[in-house]
């Protein structure tokens, strides 16, 4: 079907301009609002809006009936589920493994089907826009926010997994790689702060936009902007997201990339503290951005609807420009599904609550385990488990304290010693953890981001000192080694999701066979 930019009205146009996060797991009088008096035309869903499948199915259902009611245009209802530590959707569905632990199998059939199997129970809950696959090269060992959500610190092994999840995933919605130029090569966490990648563009060629050329070749449907500044991009210091030369003149005229340019969430530090989210906003759209993500406040995005009208009208805003950028967003929603509008959950249930997309999803992750170093773990003797208790890492995470391993420990192997320490222990407890260890003649300990929380590499240290047996199991960024090389034995499982426990309890019974490759150089 297609939809007719010159059947909206000045207000519609600008509401296909916006993708808001909305606050309730329910269609509440609010969003009604924001869909018939601002003309909302497109969503964006967080862990706070999807509480189980049925939930979530309703919610989408009623979302879409309401913009066919009141827009006559179907919504894009997007989320960022790229599996791993970054889920959204933590219940009942497929739980996903992430990038890393894809790549990690050294088997593209296995991005291929991860893919796959995502799109059809996203598709079947009504979401028709995943905001995945990231397209980052992770080459900075210190990177506080991309990590394990990249596929690798190769940009062809990048190209390679990213193009066969997205080809997969395209098979039922479109796919939104991420974060164009390139966040991998960041210290800090543009979250937080706008980072800087100031090299030639020999380099970047030669890294950071070798997946996003290859993405662009291979027809992916949108590409995420990132809020860095790239000043062989760049203009006058601002962020890629706000800059027209790259934007415009760089990703669609020297590029070609011919799909919908969505901006990363614009509450995030690095636009917010220098242009503020509004303003940022209307600045995006003239630099070349399709869809403005506004994800958590109601008053920004009201107050962006308003600049919006007021720029249009005072030719700020050019009306050429704004078709130009709508006509675009039109174009892509003849692609989407809406089939969710005459169906019921239990017509769908069976997709999303899969036991063959589940079994799938664990036998990645199993099949992703790694020895990178020394000797596995074999049961003997006293056994003391130190584990880290998860927290949010970046603004992008939805993990904090939702699983604790120690928990299934006891459940699973109650003759083990537990220990559950914080995410950065402090030197009292690296002392209570090694006096209680000397009790032991085996210690495993898991890590968390022990890149960014040194301390846990500390501890490691002085658990070796104690000549035992020391075995050291990655639970997210696989860089232990590069900031203490005195690692004797080293697993990565590249995430801390229920999957993953569950592998790393198969390798505390010495039932895993570790058949992984370490998707970075080690």
């Amino acid at each position: 079907m297609t939809y007719d930019i010159n059947k909206l009205s000045l207000e519609e146009k600008i509401g296909q301009l916006f993708m808001f996060g909305i606050q309730k797991d329910h269609l509440d009088e609010v969003t009604k609002e924001m869909i018939v008096k601002y003309k909302l035309g497109n969503v964006i869903l967080f862990a706070r809006n999807c509480i189980s499948p049925e939930q979530l199915f309703q919610l989408n259902q009623s979302l879409q009936l309401e913009a066919t009611k009141h827009l006559r245009v179907p919504m894009f209802i997007s989320i960022d589920q790229e599996g791993g530590m970054v889920t959204r959707i933590f219940n009942g569905a497929t739980f996903f493994p992430g990038a890393m632990t894809i790549a990690a199998t050294d088997d593209v059939e296995y991005a291929l089907k991860n893919g796959t199997y995502m799109a059809e129970e996203l598709d079947a809950l009504g979401i028709n826009m995943n905001l995945a696959p990231i397209l980052d090269v992770n080459n900075n060992p210190k990177n506080p926010v991309i990590g394990v959500r990249s596929f690798s610190d190769d940009p062809h092994k990048v190209s390679q997994f990213s193009e066969a999840f997205f080809k997969g995933q395209q098979t039922k919605i479109l796919s939104t790689g991420k974060h164009f130029p390139g966040h991998g090569d960041t210290h800090l966490d543009s979250h937080l702060a706008l980072p800087k990648v100031d090299y030639d563009l020999d380099r970047l060629e030669a890294i950071e936009l070798v997946p996003f050329r290859n993405a662009i070749q291979k027809g992916i449907h949108a590409l995420m902007t990132s809020h860095i500044d790239f000043p062989v991009f760049s203009e006058q210091g601002l962020p890629a997201t706000l800059s027209k030369k790259c934007l415009t003149e760089f990703l669609r005229n020297d590029l070609g990339f011919e799909g919908l340019i969505v901006t990363d969430g614009m509450e995030m530090k690095a636009v917010q503290d220098a242009y503020g989210t509004v303003e940022a906003s209307l600045m995006a759209v003239q630099a070349g951005a399709n869809l403005v993500c506004i994800c958590h406040s109601y008053e920004y995005q009201i107050q962006a609807f308003e600049r919006f009208k007021q720029a249009v009208l005072t030719n700020e805003l050019p009306m050429s420009v704004l078709d130009e950028r709508v006509s675009r967003v039109l174009k892509y929603k003849t692609l989407i599904n809406t089939h969710i509008i005459n169906q019921t959950y239990l017509g769908i249930e069976s997709v999303v609550v899969n036991e063959m997309h589940k079994a799938y999803a664990l036998e990645t992750v199993r099949r992703a385990a790694t020895l990178v170093k020394g000797d596995i773990y074999q049961p003997k003797g006293k056994t003391l488990f130190i584990g880290v208790s998860p927290q949010v890492t970046s603004g992008a995470d939805d993990t904090e304290g939702n699983y604790l391993i120690t928990k299934q420990i006891k459940a699973s192997l109650p003759d083990i010693g537990r220990y559950l320490m914080p995410v950065n222990p402090s030197d009292e407890v690296i002392q209570d953890v090694v006096k209680k260890a000397k009790g032991y003649d085996q210690i495993v300990v898991t890590t968390y981001n022990g890149n960014i929380y040194q301390q846990q590499l500390a501890l490691i240290d002085q658990l070796q000192a104690l000549s035992k047996e020391v075995y050291v199991v990655s639970m997210r960024n696989p860089y232990d080694l590069h900031f203490n090389p005195n690692i004797k034995n080293y697993v990565c499982l590249y995430e801390y999701t229920p999957n993953s426990m569950t592998i790393l309890i198969e390798y505390l019974k010495g039932q895993l066979t570790l058949k992984g490759r370490l998707p970075i150089h080690g």
